[in-house]
């Protein structure tokens, strides 16, 4: 078992113990510090006072010689209540003086160069703690003590005791301190993480069978609306993703059913016809209907990949203007056969850099729609700018306002009393193949009556030169 498996899942003990466990390590660093820093300033004190004391008892041993001990009488070494303490020996080590504390007990001996304090702890002649300070003074030359050794010790029993009260001070704020820490640190995490407990119940409300909910994001930290901004467009993706679905699997059931209908009632009638031509017939009508079935069934695959992102545009140079009279060529005699005339409003070249594959099966559903739909007798206009902006219009007696924004929906299809071999996929496959190439495709009711069809986004090419061999530009 790690200590991951061991760590809290919830964020807000996560954050809380991260807060409490910092608060906690700060303090307990913090205490160093004040103890080390207490403990310093108080010896440094000691130490400064311990040095004017060997000072002073030095200079007044060194100008009389031989009543060295009338420094014991000196008011800080006169009380035996174990306080402060000194010696003094000369250079062979014999004792000059000692103060009156002392009790005729002797300070431990310990060499010090001249000029140079010595601090040091040792056992006080009464048996408590006690630090001391050494230092060697020269006399002057003839002295026959030659030098002089003093020693001077303080208690520092009293003084750790103080020491003490001031680290259970201490003690006791730094626990108090790293309660209301933990109490603020607790109140903090539940105050800050009530909006992210407020969108959880936000995500748990949305209704995934209505495709129009959406997530309620609320008043959410700056940290969190990212999060939530993406949350929310992938949510509203994935109910518009499963409403499509349930759409084409109903439309595909629906207009599937009709020509295996079809095809089965014509395979019936020709079991049963005795008559070649009729069977004949027949026969070419079933052909027809797994055509159209065929015709369905690619367009709904060609559909499916470009909504799924997996058709990549390849973008290249094509002659936009080309394209379209080839296309327009192609509907030719289906025009013929309605009687349509197609106008067309082309430049000469029109170089643009986009999929060329892409681009001839958007144009081919465009075209395709516009002569299909059109009334018998009518003329269809295409037009190409040199920007590469194309428009497409036809007449579409049988359209209203309000079906103009559901043209590009899957299937959609307005019974207009004439007999259609299409599906309602045309401007839906032309709608996904825009977005694919990043253009922009606009469907209008003029008010003549004529449905038009605007594509823009075409990246145009700037040429040098306009070649006249039909080649592509360099």
């Amino acid at each position: 078992m790690s200590w991951r498996d061991g760590w809290p899942r919830s964020l807000r003990a996560r954050t809380a113990l991260g807060v409490v466990a910092g608060a906690l390590l700060v303090l307990s660093a913090s205490f160093v510090v004040l103890h080390l820093a207490i403990r310093n300033e108080l010896y440094r004190y000691l130490d400064q006072d311990m040095g004017g004391q060997i000072s002073a008892i030095a200079e007044y041993a060194a100008a009389n010689p031989g009543r060295e001990r009338v420094s014991e009488f000196m008011p800080q070494f006169r009380t035996r209540a174990h306080q402060d303490f000194f010696q003094v020996w000369d250079g062979a080590g014999r004792t000059l003086a000692r103060s009156d504390s002392s009790a005729g007990r002797d300070l431990p001996l310990i060499g010090a160069a001249v000029g140079a304090p010595t601090f040091h702890d040792l056992v006080l002649p009464d048996g408590h703690r006690g630090r001391a300070v050494s230092q060697t003074f020269e006399l002057a030359p003839g002295d026959p003590r030659q030098r002089l050794t003093v020693v001077v010790a303080a208690e520092i029993e009293n003084l750790e005791q103080f020491e003490s009260r001031i680290h259970r001070l201490l003690l006791a704020i730094a626990i108090g301190t790293a309660i209301a820490l933990l109490l603020i640190a607790r109140l903090a995490v539940l105050r800050g993480l009530r909006p992210v407990a407020s969108f959880a119940r936000s995500v748990e409300s949305v209704n995934p069978e209505d495709p129009q909910a959406r997530l309620d994001t609320g008043p959410l930290p700056t940290e969190l609306q990212p999060v939530a901004v993406s949350f929310s467009r992938l949510l509203s993706r994935l109910l518009e993703a499963l409403a499509r679905e349930k759409r084409y699997a109903r439309n595909v059931a629906h207009e599937l059913r009709n020509p295996l209908a079809e095809i089965r009632l014509l395979a019936d009638v020709g079991s049963a016809s005795k008559e070649s031509d009729a069977s004949q017939a027949l026969i070419r009508d079933i052909g027809a209907a797994a055509a159209e079935m065929e015709r369905i069934v690619d367009a709904l695959m060609a559909l499916t990949r470009y909504e799924a992102g997996l058709e990549s545009p390849q973008p290249e140079p094509i002659n936009l203007a080309s394209e379209l009279r080839r296309e327009v060529q192609k509907q030719v005699v289906a025009a013929e056969q309605r009687g349509l005339t197609i106008a067309l409003d082309l430049p000469g070249e029109v170089w643009v850099h986009t999929d060329s594959a892409l681009a001839h099966r958007l144009l081919a559903n465009l075209l395709g729609n516009a002569v299909s739909h059109s009334p018998h007798g009518s003329t269809v206009h295409v037009g190409l700018s040199r920007n590469g902006y194309l428009s497409l219009a036809n007449p579409a007696p049988h359209l209203d306002a309000a079906d103009v924004p559901r043209l590009a929906e899957r299937f959609y299809r307005i019974d207009h009393g004439e007999k259609g071999s299409h599906a309602g996929l045309g401007l839906s496959l032309a709608d996904a193949i825009a977005e694919v190439l990043g253009l922009t495709l606009r469907l209008t009711l003029r008010d003549d009556g004529c449905l038009v069809a605007e594509v823009d986004g075409f990246q145009a090419l700037e040429l040098a030169s306009t070649p006249h061999d039909g080649s592509e530009p360099s």
